[in-house]
């Protein structure tokens, strides 16, 4: 970092630190060009600038108890990272955005000018949509696609694990000081996306989660993709916030879509049903995003593609699967089998480690 980067970063870590408002740090940004002009304004003068008795409070009562060099010094000993829209370095695609926050902290790295896409959903989400999600990742991230969520449980974290397993970036944006992972029991995931991506935030370290922080961090999920792939939605869903942002920041939203009786589905169905993507399967999508084939270099074996020690029947079974699930039902009818011989050539397929059951009654091709 050049030095009046690093002098203009102490000063931005300052007011960033300060807790006051977005709308009171675009009050003072018409009046400063920088945070440090900020800095050096007193009491009159935010008052003539506009700025409300509590937040001019907020910001002359840190003034008096923050040292600039400590506390910079503090921020890089705990391994955070801090940027704000001064450093040519603050990432294009947010900055692009109107309420764009002024400072960013992370740990690890931020997307890089690679193409980002970003998978939200429930926290509470079915198997099938934990598949979905998983799977969707994983592809991407073979594509050397970057893939950004917010380390929630559920949909998001079933992203995240995708990306990893496809050896690609992921990237997760929390409602929460970078220093605190929540949820807690998401550590090791946590310190995972920092090896092969990294975590930020727009509230400075230590800030603890609280409802409210999670909407407006989900407007830096958006900006910071290019497609927003909704998994699983209620009516009311945070996904659908993000996704919403999208739509404002012109960006591409898909949505997986679901059974009309089905409440996790609900939030995605009336996003299909106003015009966003349709989901129907890995490949469609990945075809729509112009991402198919991988690279020969990078190129998984497909699982039919191998020949199998398999009888006909279970052939016949095998055949009728990919890699999402596929019904019990679905599979009856394509097969034309009885009940009881499907159940026996599934039960077969499994212990031959060719199939696996990813919840009651619903069936896929095994990866490995």
């Amino acid at each position: 970092m050049a030095e009046h980067e690093l002098d203009t970063g102490k000063y931005a870590y300052w007011l960033c630190s300060a807790g006051v408002a977005q709308g009171a740090q675009k009050q003072l940004f018409r009046v400063c060009k920088c945070a440090k002009e900020a800095y050096r304004l007193t009491e009159k003068q935010l008052a003539a600038a506009g700025l409300g008795k509590d937040a001019a409070q907020k910001l002359l009562s840190l003034k008096k108890t923050w040292d600039l060099d400590r506390e910079w010094e503090r921020l890089l000993r705990a391994k955070i990272s801090f940027i704000c829209k001064e450093d040519d370095a603050y990432p294009a695609k947010l900055r692009s955005v109107l309420d764009a926050p002024y400072g960013i902290f992370y740990r690890g790295r931020l997307p890089s000018f690679g193409m980002c896409v970003s998978i939200v959903g429930a926290r509470m989400c079915s198997e099938y949509g934990r598949e979905m999600a998983k799977e969707i990742a994983r592809e991407l991230a073979a594509r050397d696609v970057a893939v950004i969520s917010g380390l929630a449980r559920g949909i998001d974290a079933a992203g995240h694990r995708g990306a990893l397993l496809g050896g690609g970036e992921t990237f997760a944006a929390l409602g929460c000081g970078v220093d605190v992972c929540y949820p807690n029991d998401h550590k090791q995931l946590y310190y995972e996306i920092l090896k092969k991506g990294g975590v930020l935030s727009e509230y400075p370290p230590g800030t603890k989660p609280a409802p409210w922080n999670f909407p407006r961090r989900n407007r830096i999920i958006s900006a910071l993709s290019d497609v927003v792939l909704v998994i699983e939605a209620k009516k009311k869903s945070g996904a659908l916030i993000t996704a919403d942002f999208a739509i404002d920041q012109g960006k591409d939203v898909y949505a997986l879509p679901g059974r009309v009786t089905d409440s996790l589905s609900a939030g995605c169905n009336r996003l299909i049903s106003q015009g966003a993507g349709v989901i129907l399967s890995v490949e469609d999508l990945l075809e729509e995003l112009s991402l198919l084939p991988l690279n020969a270099s990078r190129r998984k074996e497909n699982p039919k593609s191998k020949k199998l020690p398999l009888e006909k029947d279970e052939l016949m079974v095998y055949g009728c699967l990919g890699l999402l699930p596929s019904g019990f039902e679905e599979i009856l009818e394509k097969t034309g089998l009885s009940v009881q011989a499907a159940s026996k050539i599934l039960a077969s397929l499994q212990q031959k480690g060719q199939v696996e059951e990813i919840y009651k009654n619903y069936y896929k091709v095994c990866m490995e």
